[in-house]
C-alpha cells in the first residue's frame, strides 16, 4: 500500500470527492481518502511500474493568506514509511 500525504496551503480546504472516484482507470487503486484540517491522506493499493498516474484535488480558498509557502506532498510505502519517494 502507498500513502500520498498532501499538506494543504494555508487558508485552503480540499474537495476530496474527485479522489474518491477519479474519472480515469486508476479508480480501483484508491482504497481510502482521509481529510484533516491541513492535509489529505490518499491510500493507494499499489502503484503500477512505469505507468504515469494523475489525480486531481480541487482546493477552495477560505481565507486570504499573504506570503504563502509551497505545499509539501510526500509519497511513501505504508509498510516502510522511511522509504519516502519525495
Amino acid at each position: 500500500m502507498v500513502i500520498v500525504n498532501i499538506k494543504l496551503l494555508s487558508g485552503f480546504t480540499a474537495d476530496t470527492s474527485l479522489l474518491r472516484s477519479p474519472p480515469d482507470s486508476f479508480a480501483p487503486l484508491v482504497q481510502r481518502v482521509d481529510a484533516g484540517d491541513d492535509h489529505v491522506l490518499v491510500y493507494l493499493k499499489g502503484v503500477p511500474k512505469d505507468v504515469p498516474m494523475t489525480y486531481s484535488l480541487q482546493l477552495k480558498q477560505g481565507l486570504a493568506v499573504q506570503d504563502l509557502k509551497p505545499a509539501v506532498i510526500e509519497v511513501y510505502d505504508y509498510y516502510q514509511p522511511s522509504m519516502c519517494f519525495c
